[in-house]
């Protein structure tokens, strides 16, 4: 069932929370990409992005804030190669990896016990998309080639996103009742 309380405009608030969680994303994965080496660089930089992500969720509450999550920190991480690929490549990939997580978020509302199975959901499934989509932009027929190793990346890729939104709940529903969260629900 398609939620339509999610289609909400952004207000300002919710864009200036959206760049600074980008922000804080791109300064960190400047850090890991720097003195950590290509594989553990992916992995952290993919569970922050995914914590990050999930938590701009949490707050925003409106469809598209992981979008504009994603192409914000795309824009902003265009020359670190932490995913393996640089410029208009990653921003493709980020924009893929934000419409699949928008596709599961808007479609599954799934709530059990205040616990949101939608944002848990469709970020597994949102990080599962990345090595694919590197994979056919980057080279088509190596990622045909290496079918065996792209899936397994896919596997840790749904891991990462799955354990990221679950930090992501667990610190959400540890702030969620904090005065600057609740201040910033009811700004008009």
């Amino acid at each position: 069932m398609i939620a339509i309380e999610s289609f909400k405009k952004f207000r300002a608030e919710d864009v200036i929370a959206i760049l600074i969680f980008a922000c804080i994303w791109w300064v960190l994965s400047f850090i890991f990409n720097k003195f950590l080496g290509s594989q553990f660089s992916y992995i952290f930089s993919l569970l922050l992005a995914t914590t990050l992500m999930s938590f701009v969720v949490h707050l925003v509450r409106k469809a598209g804030s992981a979008t504009l999550f994603y192409l914000i920190s795309g824009f902003l991480t265009y020359n670190i190669n932490n995913f393996g690929a640089i410029g208009l490549d990653k921003i493709i990939i980020f924009l893929i990896a934000g419409l699949i997580f928008e596709l599961f978020f808007i479609i599954f509302k799934l709530e059990f016990k205040n616990v949101q199975f939608d944002i848990v959901i469709a970020t597994s499934f949102s990080s599962m998309s990345i090595p694919v989509s590197i994979g056919f932009l980057i080279s088509f027929g190596t990622a045909v080639h290496l079918l065996g190793a792209t899936i397994n990346l896919m596997i840790l890729s749904f891991l990462i996103g799955l354990i990221g939104s679950i930090i992501s709940f667990l610190i959400w529903s540890y702030l969620r009742r904090t005065k600057l969260i609740l201040m910033y629900e009811y700004m008009p």
